[in-house]
């Protein structure tokens, strides 16, 4: 076997890209990642108020009482959408309530829904500044 043989690029043919090519490639795609990062970063970071369920109960066949956390600065009001749901995740109950302005960032609240037939979940759908 000549030393000509014994090189890869003789044995399994050229590579597809230039290795020059390859580390522009990937430092493309590295800053198009970056990029989506601090867009999806900006975009969660600029929501004045964030809402979280903490949990729901069932009061009676036609009530449901649901527990939920509202993040925003002191001092700001808000409405918060809550609907209630039957087994086939359609809406059985919906209700908007006023958040009036807190002293602490995160604050929990309680609202009973009425509703339309029997809910098994709930949610919150979100919750705007006023």
């Amino acid at each position: 076997m000549s030393a000509v043989q014994n090189r890869p690029a003789d044995r399994y043919g050229a590579p597809i890209v230039s290795p020059r090519l390859g580390r522009i490639m990937v430092a493309v795609v590295a800053i198009v990642f970056a990029a989506m990062v601090v867009l999806i970063g900006i975009r969660f970071a600029d929501q004045p108020v964030r809402a979280e369920l903490l949990s729901y109960e069932h009061v009676d066949e036609n009530r449901i009482a649901v527990s939920f956390a509202v993040t925003m600065r002191p001092g700001v009001e808000a409405e918060c959408a809550v609907q209630a749901m039957n087994e086939g995740r359609a809406q059985v109950g919906f209700v908007e309530v006023q958040v009036p302005a807190q002293e602490q960032r995160r604050s929990t609240h309680r609202v009973e829904i009425a509703t339309q037939g029997e809910a098994v979940s709930a949610e919150v759908l979100g919750c705007e500044q006023l």
